[in-house]
């Protein structure tokens, strides 16, 4: 619905009761009346009630000051375990962050399951190669087997392009 036809909707909104304007004045008038002649509005403090509030709080507090305290009993055993998994966490964090992991830690085995199972293009492979020697060293001078690139030059390599060029 737009705007504009919004107020020829009859559903939509609050009603007023049935003459309500031709009654709000009358309504005003009887409700002055009626406070001018209730003086007692309900509430009524008691006497000496703020006069005595500053005693009764102050002795409900030094009542509860005066209950036990209670501690608890740790036994020292706790404390000494506390203690040692304290200290085992500690070497294990500092013992496993001089650990260094490296591409030429990796057997060729494991390389070449990881490349294989992923299905790497040349582009995604190139973004794995971090140090240029490595590549070089290991990769390049392993000993490819001939059912390796056969099945490389049958799954990858396609024909059409090299005759093209």
């Amino acid at each position: 619905m737009k705007l504009k036809d919004l107020h020829n909707d009859k559903t939509a909104g609050f009603k007023m009761p049935k003459d309500y304007f031709n009654t709000l004045e009358d309504s005003i008038l009887n409700e002055a009346k009626l406070q001018d002649k209730v003086s007692d509005h309900g509430f009524k403090v008691p006497d000496y009630y703020f006069d005595t509030l500053e005693d009764e709080i102050l002795t409900k507090f030094h009542s509860k000051s005066t209950t036990k305290v209670r501690t608890l009993n740790i036994k020292p055993w706790a404390y000494a375990a506390s203690i040692a998994a304290c200290l085992a966490l500690m070497f294990t964090l500092t013992f496993s962050k001089n650990q260094t992991h490296s591409i030429s830690s990796i057997n060729n085995d494991t390389l070449e399951s990881f490349i294989l199972s992923e299905e790497l293009n040349t582009s995604e492979m190139a973004t794995l190669i971090t140090d240029s020697d490595v590549f070089e060293n290991d990769i390049l001078n392993s000993a490819l087997s001939d059912a390796s690139i056969d099945y490389y030059i049958e799954s990858e390599v396609d024909l059409e392009d090299l005759l093209d060029n």
